[in-house]
């Protein structure tokens, strides 16, 4: 549940920022809520559209199609997250000056008002379409229902709540702080779900194991104890992995890193 809270945490966190330079950009239009508010219910529409879409896709298959596309959503959802950590390193800084341009081009007419509807909707569907794969992923890895609900409720609550807060400066020295230590924090979560959607594909005898387990560690550190679940939650820790998940989650986890680092001085 912590895990998921963190990341909608995260997505919806965004979500609210750019709701918020657009909003403060274009407050002197008449109307602009609106289209503002159309582009965030339509961005939601999208994404529920694409979880029922994706339950359905996973319902129709069965054997070896199953694990096949749970392998292929985990790993589409860590290349997701990792994907969104590098390109908010990049963009951070420049995002703010971009949509500030966008709503000062509505304000003087150069472009429609119908924009600030399109900007939205994208940045929504971009967000909501991690949330949602994200949130699918640990469904189809066995967690609870109420564990996924509640993890969704604490992340949307919390990510509007500091939003807000941000958007009329009562976080704004602290601001930069949520980003950077979140962005590690999902650096490991998306190893982890690599790792966990390479397990499916071994299962299925798509991709060797080599062999399984490289290491046993549950006599040390078990995963269903309380380390070994915090441990999980928050690094991917497995007590019994194969040399392949092994690989996986170093590389994932390498990649990020380095890619992260080379994205701060670009």
């Amino acid at each position: 549940m912590l895990q998921i809270a963190i990341v909608v945490f995260r997505e919806v966190l965004e979500i609210a920022l750019i709701l918020g330079i657009l909003a403060s950009a274009t407050k002197e239009i008449k109307g602009r809520s609106n289209y503002i508010f159309a582009g965030l219910i339509l961005g939601i529409l999208v994404a529920i559209s694409l979880a029922f879409f994706t339950d359905q896709i996973s319902n129709s298959l069965n054997g070896m199609g199953q694990e096949f596309f749970n392998g292929l959503i985990l790993l589409a959802s860590a290349f997701m997250i990792g994907w969104t950590v590098l390109w908010m390193q990049k963009h951070a800084r420049t995002l703010s000056g971009e949509l500030k341009r966008l709503g000062n081009s509505i304000k003087e007419g150069k472009k429609p008002l119908y924009a600030l509807l399109i900007a939205v909707l994208f940045s929504v569907v971009r967000e909501g379409t991690e949330i949602v794969l994200f949130s699918y992923s640990y469904f189809i890895s066995g967690t609870k229902i109420y564990h996924l609900i509640g993890g969704l409720i604490t992340g949307i609550f919390c990510g509007s709540l500091v939003g807000i807060a941000l958007y009329f400066g009562i976080l704004k020295a602290f601001g930069k702080y949520f980003f950077t230590i979140t962005s590690y924090l999902l650096i490991f979560f998306a190893s982890g779900i690599a790792c966990a959607g390479i397990g499916f594909w071994q299962n299925a005898d798509i991709v060797p194991s080599f062999k399984n387990p490289a290491i046993d560690l549950s006599n040390i550190i078990s995963q269903n104890s309380w380390l070994g679940k915090f441990l999980n939650i928050f690094f991917g820790y497995i007590d019994q992995p194969s040399v392949t998940q092994l690989i996986i989650y170093f590389s994932t986890l390498s990649i990020l890193f380095i890619g992260l680092k080379i994205a701060k001085k670009i």
